[in-house]
């Protein structure tokens, strides 16, 4: 039996700024948009932390 295949998920490849799927996870700028990946300050993808103060 082959392994292998496509992840079960593919959040982190999904760039917080335009949403679109990115060639690669992980820290860099975004093929589509440019943005540098790291909306939550940690490069997950995620929502913006409730601890953080909003930015003026």
């Amino acid at each position: 039996m082959d392994e292998g295949g496509e992840p079960a998920c593919w959040l982190e490849l999904v760039c917080p700024e335009c949403g679109r799927l990115r060639e690669r996870p992980g820290p860099g700028p975004c093929e589509n948009c440019g943005a540098d990946g790291q909306a939550d300050g940690q490069g997950g993808g995620g929502p913006p932390d409730a601890a953080e103060p909003p930015k003026a």
